[in-house]
């Protein structure tokens, strides 16, 4: 694919968190690398999964892509634009073009407002009038299956299953380049999980955007992507189409998940 449809792009880069020491040693600080030389590119319209287990550098390559953490060393693009060059305001009206659906809806909604406020506060910040809000709330409300009832409820009077739909819902509410999705079925019963990724590829199909899905599971790797990343202590150790990493796997780590996966089927 040529370069000008990069929608995410990492190159070498290193990140991690400062500390510092006790007594005279916390006159210097450290940092605790957690992914190193990290490269990635992120496709206009494309399906990628990052793979890894608890601590395989998953959360701090989310906190790099949106803009949460900067980078020790190398640079992260976004929509073309190196986003730890810029001024702030600059930054965050770059990633207003990224959707993000975080791990945990129980906790990534507001418990004291309604579904109707919770859908449209993305909004209050555009050009936008109140009947054109309520319009576009109805029309991806719709899109996710969420009835007009629904949108008078609380968070605390939803299901899990209708949380994540909410979720959602928000993420795209502004039309974003990307969809990030950050272990989006974890929090769900198992009845639930194909629903939720079936919405999603539905979303894909409807909306043409990139979707990057961050997860352990190998199963929802496969049914959310075409292009699969194997993270393993903060590096790629393995990188190609989702059915042939599955099928054939390079990596001794990546041949242990694909059995641990396997056996748990």
């Amino acid at each position: 694919m040529p370069d000008n449809n990069i929608i995410v792009l990492l190159k070498d880069v290193v990140a991690g968190y400062q500390t510092t020491g006790r007594g005279w040693r916390s006159l210097f600080k450290h940092v605790n690398v957690v992914l190193r030389n990290v490269n990635l590119r992120v496709y206009d319209g494309e399906r990628v999964a990052i793979i890894g287990e608890s601590g395989s550098g998953k959360t701090t390559l989310l906190k790099v892509i949106l803009g949460l953490l900067k980078p020790v060393k190398g640079s992260v693009e976004v929509l073309g634009k190196e986003i730890y060059k810029l001024p702030r305001r600059e930054r965050v009206n770059v990633l207003k073009q990224v959707g993000y659906v975080p791990q945990d809806p129980y906790k990534a909604l507001n418990p004291k407002l309604r579904v109707r406020t919770i859908l449209s506060e993305p909004l209050e910040s555009t050009k936008a009038n109140l009947e054109e809000i309520e319009e576009r709330v109805r029309e991806v409300a719709k899109m996710v299956q969420l009835s007009d009832k629904i949108l008078d409820k609380y968070p605390s009077e939803l299901s899990g299953g209708m949380m994540q739909r909410v979720l959602i819902a928000r993420s795209i509410i502004h039309d974003p380049e990307i969809l990030i999705l950050d272990e989006p079925t974890s929090a769900l019963d198992v009845s639930i999980q194909a629903q939720i990724i079936e919405l999603i590829n539905n979303i894909h199909k409807k909306l043409e955007l990139a979707i990057l899905t961050v997860t352990h599971d190998l199963g929802v790797a496969q049914y959310l992507s075409d292009r699969a990343v194997i993270l393993y202590k903060g590096e790629v150790i393995e990188e190609g189409h989702t059915d042939d990493i599955i099928a054939k796997p390079k990596h001794e780590y990546t041949n242990l998940l694909i059995a641990s996966y396997k056996a748990s089927i």
